[in-house]
């Protein structure tokens, strides 16, 4: 396993990553850029050894296992959180 598939295994696990990935991927589309920068320090920050070039080159791993995970389809849908009302 890659260290960038341990690492999206690692957010998919745990809302807190998850809460500060999407952070990353607002600010860098907000700002322009910084999105592979963003992802790979936090990445570094929690033990994982990935480069903002792996980033770029894995742009596309939603669903890479088959399915979209809920995460994955939020981030797609552009969602800022959990829908409670069934929507």
């Amino acid at each position: 396993m890659t260290n960038f598939q341990s690492f999206r295994n690692a957010v998919l696990e745990d809302d807190d990553l998850q809460e500060q990935v999407v952070s990353i991927i607002n600010t860098a589309t907000a700002n322009g850029s910084g999105m592979g920068d963003g992802i790979a320090t936090l990445a570094k920050t929690n033990g994982f050894n990935i480069t903002s070039k792996e980033v770029y080159a894995h742009q596309d791993f939603l669903g890479q296992d088959g399915d979209l995970t809920d995460f994955e389809l939020e981030m797609i849908s552009g969602g800022k959180g959990r829908r409670s009302n069934g929507c």
